[in-house]
């Protein structure tokens, strides 16, 4: 595969040998025209550095908040408790949590305490 078939964003600059006459330290860090319009195929970036860890990472019920409200489910069933049940549900789907963090968004941190 040449680098004519890859996509822009694949091959870097000064990768073919005896393309470029100036060394690579010495080369211009301008885009050429060419290059910046292969560039602007590429999609934006949505991702705050590591891939999987964006402004939506952790949000949702994690795995000890799944078992813990299917735990209450189960045990306000079992005490016919509807409440536990509701609380349950909440936390196993992550309901709870986001309850939990608007509330957290709404208190001003910087309130001086009456």
């Amino acid at each position: 595969m040449s680098s004519s078939d890859a996509h822009p964003s694949a091959v870097g600059t000064n990768t073919q040998p005896g393309t470029s006459t100036v060394p690579s330290t010495d080369a211009p860090t301008q885009p050429t025209s060419e290059s910046s319009t292969k560039d602007s195929q590429v999609p934006p970036q949505r991702h705050a550095g590591a891939v999987g860890l964006g402004p939506a990472y952790k949000q949702g019920a994690g795995f000890g908040d799944k078992l813990g409200g299917l735990q209450e489910e189960i045990k306000g069933k079992i005490t016919r408790n509807p409440e536990l049940v509701e609380h349950g549900r909440e936390r196993r789907t992550g309901i709870l949590k986001k309850k939990e963090q608007e509330q957290q968004d709404e208190e001003d941190p910087f309130a001086k305490p009456s």
